[in-house]
């Protein structure tokens, strides 16, 4: 997956391995679609997963191919991004993730 990435940008995913499965789910449903589609990048953003690509399809398709990436950003924000077990949004100072929290690190309280 991390030769998809746009060659100007960093090929590095900027979030824990609990949401790496949504991930990979997302680029095969992608590929299906456009085997040449290409990523800009992958992190965590207040406690949710953002996926970020582009497409030479046309705009209807893209569309589609957004609707696909949107699903799994909603489902990432009941994942727990380190362990993908169930997770709730969760916060420590200014930082917002979310996360399971029996596995919590310490400092993490719920919203």
């Amino acid at each position: 997956m991390l030769d998809r990435f746009h060659k100007d940008y960093d090929k590095r995913i900027d979030c824990d391995p609990g949401w790496y499965y949504l991930i990979e789910k997302i680029d095969v449903e992608l590929r299906v679609i456009d085997p040449e589609y290409t990523i800009y990048q992958i992190k965590e953003k207040f406690g949710a997963l953002r996926f970020y690509f582009d497409t030479e399809e046309p705009p209807e398709t893209r569309t589609y191919m957004q609707e696909i990436v949107s699903a799994y950003e909603l489902i990432s924000k009941r994942v727990c991004e380190i362990t993908g077990t169930e997770g709730v949004l969760m916060k420590k100072g200014s930082q917002m993730k979310t996360l399971n929290p029996l596995y919590a690190p310490e400092g993490f309280i719920e919203c």
